[in-house]
């Protein structure tokens, strides 16, 4: 670098905090590969400008520049001109019930995040990449340890009644949510974030500022699209219960590209243009019809009912991979399987039993007959390769003889019920795991039903269901890993505190829990890495579950769309779409 780079980057150190310059300062040393800095410091809230300018300093090529772009949904740079009009139709799910009002309080499935990101908006958007980019926010600053967040708010944002999103609209939005008593989806993710109510407010009309129980670096994720539930209505909305229902009756107002004009929760949902957005927008319509099942879906696309699948599973789909008229947009991610193995009570109580299990089953075999290759190993840890913060990830071994003796020294084979999810992989999933449980002595009986996260998935909301030994559980994608880290394995007090609240197996450890506590309250890169793979190691000797794989997602259109951007977490934002 030149003294014109190095004075660059003083200028650049001089506006920022601690936390950020310790990040720019670890790049600056080489101590942080370009893909964590980048990653990073969207977290922290350096600008894409910024980080540009820090990228091209210490480049040796000086053309690396940046795009800025400003648009207000997705923050996608369009760099061709767009075709104008046209509606598109886009295959959908059924909501579950939970979701079929479309409150954004209850939301709590792929089918619904997906509706409520077309006509809702978040303060940040969690990217493809897994960094962060702003949707109504246009900045975020911690404070000097992590425990306090400043958002600025993008002025230009309105309503679909024409009225300013205000601070006061975000403060009444994200304490709805985190309110005990209103019971919403995302109490646990707020939780792991560390925000209790009364914890948000509006410094002035375009700045609010979140007050943290404690230090917490991966903030912004918890008010993203990660974060389904949290799109920002306005203050004056007091019940959102008939949520659907007032947004098309015009009693409610919304901030995104459509607004709802007809809904049906068994048959699909037509939204027309805001005539407020903020922003710009290519298509006319857009409709979603919603499809029993997968195959049917993957039919209806193929005979051109629909223009768009929002999600797609490899087995479906391996006719589009070569299909000159089809764009399929494969994604990384951190979507998977958690395979819970109950520490409390029942056969897996005995550690040596759930490590026996662990080394019986052949992950490379799994990706490559249930994906086509189209998935990762992961290593029954929350730190998935897409993680820069996961540092070394120690491989699970694959020893059947190993296994078998440790059944043996546990006092032999035994038989256990496998209960679990109906869908997706999840039957041939549960093949593969009860043939590798037959060749160490552990008879696996299958039991996967509809109403598994009824009765056999977890007793914290209710003590009085059976919950399960062994059962196998869907958990979409997310851009950092806190709520993994959080909900399914810290241990459980009372539905108060959010922690633990899907701990199906019931695992209860405090070196986990502290060194939890270390990972998020850590704000740099280097600190995250070190408390993960203690975490790593916690888990890989305590076996609480098997997460035998993460799978890349995918998605599909017809060729001549253009312009949408899905994520793994499953949104389709249509802001910048168009259907020539």
């Amino acid at each position: 670098m030149t003294n014109k780079d190095f004075r660059r980057i003083d200028a650049i150190r001089s506006n920022q905090g601690p936390i950020a310059n310790h990040v720019i300062d670890e790049f600056v040393a080489g101590r942080l590969s370009r893909r964590s800095f980048i990653s990073r410091g969207t977290i922290i809230g350096l600008s894409v400008p910024t980080i540009g300018a820090l990228i091209a300093a210490c480049s040796d090529d000086k053309k690396t520049g940046t795009t800025t772009d400003t648009t207000p949904g997705t923050g996608t740079a369009v760099t061709t001109p767009a075709t104008k009009g046209g509606t598109l139709k886009v295959a959908g799910a059924l909501p579950s019930s939970a979701s079929a009002l479309l409150d954004p309080v209850a939301v709590n499935d792929g089918p619904g995040l997906t509706l409520l990101s077309q006509f809702g908006q978040y303060l940040t958007i969690s990217q493809a990449d897994l960094t962060l980019k702003g949707s109504l926010a246009t900045e975020w600053t911690p404070n000097a340890d992590a425990s306090e967040w400043t958002f600025k708010l993008n002025p230009a944002a309105k309503f679909s009644d024409g009225s300013p999103v205000t601070a006061d609209d975000v403060v009444a939005s994200i304490e709805r949510l985190i309110k005990p008593e209103n019971k919403s989806n995302s109490l646990s993710a707020f939780a792991t974030g560390k925000l209790s109510p009364g914890g948000v407010t509006a410094k002035d009309a375009g700045t609010v500022v979140f007050k943290l129980n404690g230090p917490m670096g991966n903030f912004p994720y918890i008010v993203s699209s990660d974060n389904y539930n949290s799109i920002i209505l306005p203050k004056t909305v007091t019940d959102t219960t008939n949520f659907a229902k007032d947004v098309i009756a015009g009693k409610i107002a919304t901030s995104g590209p459509w607004t709802i004009a007809k809904y049906d929760a068994t048959t699909g949902i037509t939204f027309a243009p805001n005539p407020n957005y903020w922003g710009s927008l290519n298509l006319e319509g857009l409709e979603y019809i919603f499809y029993s099942d997968t195959t049917a879906a993957m039919a209806g696309f193929q005979s051109g009912e629909v223009d768009a699948l929002v999600k797609f599973e490899v087995a479906d789909g391996t006719s589009l991979f070569d299909n000159k008229d089809v764009t399929v947009y494969e994604l990384k991610s951190s979507n998977h399987r958690q395979i819970h193995l109950r520490c409390s009570e029942g056969p897996f109580k005995d550690k040596r039993i759930r490590q026996a299990l662990a080394m019986s089953i052949d992950r490379q075999k799994m990706v490559d007959s249930l994906f086509s290759g189209k998935a990762s190993i992961a290593n029954d840890t929350p730190f998935f390769d897409v993680y820069p913060s996961s540092g070394t990830r120690p491989d699970s071994k694959f020893d059947v003889a190993a296994a078998k003796a440790l059944v043996t020294e546990a006092g032999g084979g035994f038989d256990v019920d496998m209960y679990g999810i109906t869908y997706y992989e999840a039957p041939d999933l549960a093949v593969l795991i009860q043939s590798a449980g037959k060749e160490i002595g552990i008879n696996i009986n299958i039991k996967l039903q509809d109403d598994y996260y009824d009765k056999n998935w977890v007793r914290t909301y209710d003590p009085s269901v059976p919950g399960s030994n062994i059962g196998i559980t869907d958990f979409g994608h997310r851009g950092v890993p806190d709520v993994y880290l959080n909900a399914p394995l810290r241990s459980f007090k009372s539905l108060d505190d959010g922690a633990g609240v899907w701990n199906a197996a019931e695992f209860a450890n405090a070196d986990y829990d502290a060194a939890v506590d270390t990972y998020s309250s850590a704000a740099d890169l280097q600190s995250q890495q070190k408390a993960a793979e203690t975490i790593q190691g916690i888990l890989q000797d305590e076996v609480p579950m098997l997460i035998p794989y993460n799978i890349n997602y995918l998605a599909a259109t017809k060729s001549n769309v253009t312009g949408v951007v899905p994520t793994a977490m499953g949104h389709f934002f249509t802001d910048q779409a168009s259907k020539a």
